[in-house]
């Protein structure tokens, strides 16, 4: 996260190249492949836009008022890369990946972005429900 800009209408932001340097410099400096992996599988969630993370935009419908902090997008993508080693593990303990690395780090990533949108989705939901239900009360 912090090898790329946080901006998304930057040019300069390449989270590729962000996300293989990251998975390099593990490399060199772990020794267990599980742990370069888990590292490498991390940065892949840190490719995903911020806007698309925290907020759920999609092209055409930007939400550009919402600001975020270092904090909260540090926060958001630990807690996407947590979701997505969760599911590594899972994957891993039930014998659905036995061997190889091939598209296990990617495919977890990209799961882990999608349960922390829907998360995020829900949670956005009920608190609409919430102020729309409470709108409609009596003074």
């Amino acid at each position: 996260i912090f090898l790329r800009e946080s901006s998304d209408d930057s040019a300069a932001a390449d989270p590729v190249r962000a996300s293989s340097v990251v998975g390099l410099v593990g490399s060199l400096y772990l020794n267990d492949p599980m742990s370069v992996l888990a590292l490498y599988g991390g940065s892949f969630v840190g490719m995903s836009l911020p806007s698309r993370l925290m907020y759920g935009n999609t092209p055409g419908r930007s939400k550009a008022f919402l600001t975020h902090t270092a904090l909260a997008l540090f926060g958001s993508f630990a807690v996407a890369g947590a979701i997505a080693g969760i599911i590594h593990a899972v994957t891993i303990h039930h014998g659905y990946w036995n061997g190889g690395w091939g598209g296990k780090a990617g495919l977890c990533a990209f799961a882990g972005f999608w349960v922390y949108r829907i998360f995020g989705n829900l949670s956005q939901f009920f608190s609409k429900g919430q102020a729309s239900v409470q709108d409609q009360l009596p003074a």
